[in-house]
């Protein structure tokens, strides 16, 4: 494997709602490293073939998955199996959030 390296004020960022911008970082054909940076009231409710895990770097947010609510802050990290339905409620103001994905999602790659 051929080490892949970059700074996060390499990579341009896309608007995918309101309020919400996603910088794709590192990734390889199975694995992805994503980036978010949300303001409050962004929601997302969603399913797809990946499995995902995230961490909370900063702000916080509420997440809903198996009938199960569940409130993150800064230090919270969570994990989704494929096809698990999921909504994300951002609260606090400044979320920072880190999601990796398997395998890697190709529809989230710079077109």
């Amino acid at each position: 494997m051929t080490l892949k390296a970059l700074s996060i004020d390499e990579v341009k960022g896309d608007e995918i709602m309101k309020g919400a911008v996603r910088k794709v970082l590192v990734h390889s054909k199975n694995l992805m490293l994503i980036y978010y940076e949300v303001e409050p009231g962004a929601t997302l409710s969603h399913s797809h073939p990946h499995e995902q895990m995230g961490f909370v770097v900063k702000g916080s947010a509420e997440l809903t998955a198996g009938g199960k609510t569940v409130k993150l802050g800064p230090g919270s990290s969570y994990l989704f199996d494929s096809n698990e339905h999921h909504d994300f409620r951002i609260t606090g103001k400044g979320t920072i959030i880190l999601d990796v994905f398997h395998p890697r999602r190709d529809d989230y790659l710079p077109k």
